[in-house]
C-alpha cells in the first residue's frame, strides 16, 4: 500500500510540474523554480534543416541495419539449428511468432474469416498494418515477406522523421544521437518482424514532427493514421493541442484580452487537431461491420486478460512477478525488463522536463505515452511498445549531448541487449 501511494504520489509530482510548464508556455506568469531547472548551455550547437539527401542517408542506414539484423537472424537460426541445419522455413516461421501470428492470419483471412471459437477476438488488433500490408501483399505474394517489407520501409522513414524533428529543434549530433538510440534499443528488433510497431513509429513522429511545425492539417492526417494503428495513437492529440495553445498564448497578459483573441484562432484550427479521432471512428466502424456492435473490441480483450488498471498496481505485480520468477525464463524475458525499462525511462523524463530548451508538448506526449502503456491489467509486450516512443530517445539523447562517455556507454548497454533479446525471441523466448 505503502509503495502504490509512493508511486502515485511521483507520477503527480511530475504530472504537477509538467503541467506548470504547458502554462508557463501559454503566457501564465508561473515562475519556474531555479533550482528545478537546468539552463540552457551557451555553447548550445544550432538547429538545422536536414536536406533530402541528408534524409536519403538516414533512410539508407536504416535500411542497412534492419537487412544486417535478418542477417544475424539468420546466423541465430543456423547455429541453433542442430543436425536439421538451416532452412528457409525455419526462417520464415521466426516471423510467426506471437502477435505476428495473429497479423499473417489478419492479412491472409481479414477480420471476418479469422476466428477462434466463432468469435473474433482479433479485433483487438488495429488494422492499419493489416491493410496496408495486404496492398503489398498484391505485388509480392508471401505475407511474411510483405509485412517485412511494409516494416522495414516504415521504420526507415519513420527514422528520417525522428531525424528531423530532432535537428530541426536542436542539432545535428543530437538528431543522429536520438536516431542511434532508437535504432539500438533492446526491443528494436520488432520494427522487422510481422506486426505494427515499424508503421506506428511512423505515424506517430510524423504527426508530432507537424504538430510542431504547427501545420494542422498534414499533423491531422497522420495523426488519423496513427490512431487506426494502435489505440495510443489517439495520444497524439496532446502535443498538437499544447504547441496550438503556446503558438496563441491565452494566458497572456492581460488574460481577458489574450483569451478573446485566442479564441476565435483556437477554435478554427481545433477540428484539424481532432481528426485522429477519425482514425479511431473508422477502428468502430469496423467492429460494427465484424460484429455488429462498434465496442466489440472492449469485449475481446477479456479473452486477452487485457483492461485499464492504475499504474501503481500494475507496477506493483509485475514487482511481485519479477521476484517469483527472477530466476527463470519468464522473469528475464518480461518481467525484469517491464520493470527496468519503466524506471529509466521515467527518471528520462524526470530529467528531461527539467532542461529549458524541450519542449512541453514532447514532455507532456512522454507522460501520457509512459503512463498508458503502463496501465494494462496484463502488460507482457513493455519493451514492444515502448520502442516505438521514439520521443524518449530524443530525451536521452539530449541529456548525453555533453556527456559522450555516458552516451557511448548507454548505446553499447543498448547494442549488447537487443542482441541478447533478439536472440532470445529468434529461439523462441518468452520475449514478446
Amino acid at each position: 500500500m505503502a509503495a502504490s501511494i509512493a508511486i502515485s504520489l511521483l507520477i503527480f509530482l511530475v504530472f504537477g510540474f509538467l503541467a506548470l510548464r504547458c502554462l508557463a508556455a501559454w503566457g501564465a506568469p508561473i515562475p519556474l523554480p531555479t533550482p528545478l531547472m537546468a539552463p540552457v548551455p551557451q555553447e548550445a550547437s544550432s538547429p538545422y534543416t536536414p536536406s533530402r539527401r541528408d534524409l536519403l542517408k538516414v533512410f539508407a542506414w536504416a535500411v542497412a541495419l534492419r537487412v544486417t539484423l535478418l542477417a544475424a537472424v539468420i546466423a541465430c537460426l543456423a547455429i541453433t539449428s542442430g543436425e536439421e541445419g538451416f532452412t528457409w522455413g525455419a526462417f520464415a516461421g521466426r516471423f510467426q511468432l506471437w502477435d505476428a501470428r495473429h497479423y499473417s492470419n489478419l492479412i491472409e483471412q481479414g477480420y471476418i474469416e479469422y476466428q477462434e471459437d466463432g468469435r473474433h477476438i482479433f479485433l483487438v488488433f488495429y488494422p492499419l498494418y493489416v491493410w496496408v500490408t495486404r496492398l503489398v501483399r498484391l505485388i509480392i505474394p508471401h505475407t511474411q515477406a510483405a509485412g517485412v517489407l511494409v516494416s522495414i520501409a516504415s521504420y526507415a522513414w519513420g527514422c528520417c522523421w525522428v531525424y528531423q524533428l530532432a535537428a530541426e529543434r536542436f542539432d545535428r549530433q543530437t538528431a543522429d544521437s536520438a536516431v542511434l538510440f532508437l535504432s539500438l534499443f533492446p526491443f528494436s528488433f520488432f520494427f522487422g518482424t510481422v506486426m505494427t510497431e515499424s508503421l506506428f513509429l511512423l505515424t506517430t513522429s510524423a504527426a508530432c514532427y507537424f504538430a510542431l511545425k504547427h501545420r494542422w492539417l498534414a499533423f491531422g492526417c497522420w495523426g488519423a493514421l496513427a490512431a487506426l494503428c494502435r489505440m495510443t495513437g489517439v495520444l497524439v492529440m496532446v502535443p498538437a493541442v499544447i504547441e496550438l495553445l503556446q503558438e496563441l498564448r491565452p494566458l497572456e497578459k492581460p488574460v481577458g484580452q489574450s483569451l478573446k483573441t485566442a479564441l476565435p484562432r483556437f477554435l478554427k484550427r481545433f477540428p484539424l487537431l481532432c481528426l485522429p479521432l477519425l482514425g479511431t471512428g473508422v477502428y468502430l466502424l469496423l467492429n460494427v461491420h465484424v460484429d455488429g456492435d462498434p465496442f466489440a473490441f472492449v469485449i475481446h480483450q477479456e479473452h486477452w486478460h487485457q483492461g485499464g488498471m492504475w499504474i501503481a498496481e500494475v507496477l506493483k505485480y509485475v514487482w511481485d512477478y519479477m521476484l517469483r520468477y527472477f530466476h527463470q525464463q519468464m522473469g528475464w524475458a518480461v518481467w525484469v525488463p517491464t520493470f527496468a525499462l519503466f524506471v529509466g525511462f521515467f527518471l528520462a523524463l524526470a530529467a528531461a522536463s527539467r532542461r529549458e530548451e524541450m519542449p512541453p508538448s514532447l514532455l507532456a506526449y512522454g507522460f501520457c505515452y509512459l503512463i498508458a502503456n503502463y496501465s494494462l491489467s496484463w502488460l507482457l509486450s513493455a519493451g514492444r511498445y515502448l520502442s516505438c516512443g521514439f520521443m524518449f530517445f530524443l530525451f536521452a539523447a539530449v541529456l548525453t549531448q555533453r556527456r559522450p562517455a555516458l552516451r557511448a556507454y548507454l548505446l553499447a548497454v543498448e547494442a549488447v541487449f537487443l542482441g541478447v533479446y533478439m536472440f532470445a525471441y529468434v529461439t523462441n523466448a518468452q520475449v514478446m
